[in-house]
């Protein structure tokens, strides 16, 4: 009975460390770095298999039709992810750098942050002073908040 205690507290503190918030810092963080393979981390198993699914097509169309993915890659990145990369570079490079193109707002800006938690699922807000906002969903995976969706993602498969 006393180990069941000492376990059970033991997971609300490990459960009050981990705070979405800091989650959605750490993906601030990766982006601005452009650390894809810390996005492994950030990223639920479903968003990171999508984001990698993605990439494994891309390489494909590389493949097939070198002249068109260029095309595409060019209107989408302008220029900023060539073909060549796919060859170059790991999924995990080649996320960093496409979150990369995300352009972030100093954090000096942030006006607000609100964080809902309800059981294994969280939202997150982060909201500037010019009014322009961030949202984040996650959920408790793997034992740390991980993000299944974020308003970030819309600049970059637009």
């Amino acid at each position: 009975m006393k180990i069941h205690i000492i376990g059970f507290l033991l997971l609300i503190v490990v459960v009050a460390n981990a705070s979405p918030l800091d989650t959605a810092y750490d993906l601030l963080d990766a982006i601005t770095y452009q650390d894809g393979y810390a996005l492994e981390d950030i990223f639920s198993d479903d968003l990171y298999a999508t984001f990698t699914g993605f990439l494994d097509q891309t390489r494909i169309l590389v493949e097939a039709d070198p002249v068109l993915a260029g095309n595409i890659l060019q209107q989408r990145y302008g220029g900023s992810i060539a073909v060549d990369d796919f060859a170059e570079l790991s999924n995990e490079e080649m996320l960093g750098k496409i979150m990369g193109e995300v352009n972030l707002q100093p954090e000096e800006q942030i006006q607000q942050e609100t964080a809902d938690m309800a059981g294994r699922d969280a939202t997150v807000v982060i909201s500037y002073f010019n009014g322009a906002s961030i949202s984040f969903r996650m959920v408790w995976e793997n034992s740390n908040w991980r993000i299944t969706d974020t308003s970030l993602l819309a600049t970059i498969f637009q």
